[in-house]
């Protein structure tokens, strides 16, 4: 086994190379997006179920949540707390007869995030290699455009029965997209920095759209476990397809952030990697700097917070305090 402990420099590095890289995009979108903000998170009143009102399963768009396949296991369980999907895990729902009752979107990137809910100018779009090279959905690595237009179909069937948690700094097109598959749009405003600060990216943000601020731990995967906790009050979330990291054997091209690495460290990409053993699994998988930072943040989130928080992932390198790793099927058994 061998992790590297990344020093809380590093980790302050790392935080603010995300802020900068999305901050100012971010506030570019949200100047675009003004037209269409209508509803903030805070119109949001969570609908009281039959059965637990109190639980949530937030759906991540890590590897194993294709390794796994969870949606059979939440179907048959007749599941009565809420659903979350984060963007990249909408069409892995749908095309597996899972509508979330919502979907978390934040990425401010121009032309990858309206991919997860079917592009309409994917023709037109300039050649990008991000979808083929990884698993994020594997759908989408063949046949893309064939499997583009199914997605486009899934959504404009189902979305008037899918809330869009929809973060400011996402592009103009995924409103318009949204709209058009007759979802409703639900805003916020990503918490970039120190609002107290003078002339904090949040505090623009703010002013600007007047959305509150939400924190994100710098991914959508919290910022979908964030909302569920402080907007639908869960008291009990699970996590699925929370990986943070990649399965052994993954090779180091096939992974998210392989071209930022190195960019980074050039030829030394591969030693940038840290590895962690996971005793739940016996398993080693492992993961670079950015998702480990992630991990960081959501375990100190979870410490902090008056819920409980199940991984149910079944893979990846998110266990420690705060967090209880246990099968989907305990979960579901205990709350459904």
């Amino acid at each position: 086994m061998r992790v590297k402990r990344l020093t809380k420099t590093q980790l302050d590095i790392i935080a603010r190379q995300t802020l900068e890289k999305t901050a100012e995009a971010g506030l570019q979108n949200a100047r675009k997006n003004l037209p269409y903000i209508k509803k903030t998170i805070l119109d949001l009143t969570p609908e009281a179920g039959p059965g637990v009102t109190d639980a949530a399963i937030i759906v991540s768009a890590g590897p194993s949540l294709h390794r796994k396949q969870p949606t059979r296991a939440i179907l048959t369980s007749k599941f009565k707390g809420a659903v979350v999907a984060v963007d990249g895990s909408l069409g892995y729902c749908l095309r597996n007869g899972l509508v979330p009752d919502y979907v978390v979107t934040v990425d401010p990137h121009a032309t990858r995030i309206i991919r997860w809910f079917g592009d309409t100018k994917l023709a037109h779009r300039e050649a990008d290699d991000y979808f083929q090279r990884q698993d994020l959905d594997p759908a989408l690595n063949r046949e893309e455009a064939a499997r583009n237009q199914e997605l486009i179909e899934l959504v404009n069937r189902h979305g008037r029965s899918i809330k869009v948690i929809i973060s400011t700094s996402v592009s103009e097109e995924i409103a318009l997209r949204c709209l058009e598959a007759g979802m409703e749009l639900y805003w916020w405003n990503p918490l970039y920095d120190d609002y107290d600060k003078p002339k904090s990216y949040s505090q623009q943000a703010y002013k600007l759209t007047k959305a509150p601020c939400m924190v994100t731990g710098g991914n959508c995967g919290t910022s979908a476990w964030v909302f569920a906790h402080a907007i639908l009050h869960s008291k009990q979330t699970a996590l699925l397809g929370m990986d943070l990291s990649y399965p052994p054997g993954t090779s180091i091209q096939n992974t998210q952030y392989y071209k930022e690495m190195v960019e980074l460290f050039g030829d030394r990409a591969e030693e940038a990697f840290i590895r962690i053993y996971n005793p739940y699994l016996k398993q080693t998988w492992f993961t670079d700097p950015t998702y480990y930072w992630y991990r960081q943040s959501l375990l100190e989130l979870a410490r902090q917070a008056d819920c409980s928080t199940y991984n149910c992932t079944e893979g990846g390198i998110l266990f420690g305090k705060g967090i209880k790793f246990i099968p989907l099927k305990d979960f579901l058994n205990k709350f459904s």
